[in-house]
């Protein structure tokens, strides 16, 4: 097996997020908050890949996030691929697609995926949405993942071997 390889590709890809999420970014606290860059995993390949890719990218990290959270097992899961495929459907609609407008689709469909983790998980027994710090939460898992969104498009469009995909302008 070689990088020639997607699937190859995308397990390098999901291996360095995980590590860093567990251990870089686990450690980083911005007001009580971590980032989450699985999901900004999710959201970007949704964005370059289409719906399809962001489903399987989706279910793939939210299946890693539950495996590291204290919370039911499927709420990230779930989240997560209800997200990526947003995000291949927000993907395929741009026209014509632009740093600003890949900086806001990512800052949006982050703040729409953690609210909607919140929500599923507030409806199976967790007090999430009830979270006083929701809204800081929101807000800077939005501008984190929105501020490193044009070097995760670039990693997932390089995963994917998009030779034909849009490009960033």
């Amino acid at each position: 097996m070689s990088l020639e390889s997607p699937a190859v590709r995308w397990a390098l890809v999901l291996t360095v997020v995980t590590a860093a999420q567990v251990s870089l970014v686990g450690d980083l606290s911005l007001f009580g908050v971590h980032p989450d860059l699985l999901l900004l995993l999710t959201v970007a390949a949704g964005l370059s890949g289409g719906p399809g890719r962001g489903v399987v990218v989706g279910f793939v990290c939210g299946l890693v996030a539950d495996l590291f959270l204290h919370t039911r097992f499927g709420v990230a899961t779930l989240a997560s691929t209800l997200v990526g495929y947003a995000a291949g459907v927000a993907g395929d609609t741009v026209v014509r697609p632009s740093t600003p407008v890949w900086v806001a689709a990512t800052a949006g469909l982050s703040a729409a995926g953690t609210v909607l983790y919140a929500a599923l998980g507030h409806l199976l027994g967790s007090q999430s949405l009830a979270d006083p710090n929701l809204i800081a939460i929101v807000g800077i898992v939005s501008l984190v993942n929105a501020a490193l969104c044009v070097p995760a498009l670039a990693v997932c469009r390089w995963a994917g071997d998009d030779r034909s995909a849009v490009r960033i302008r």
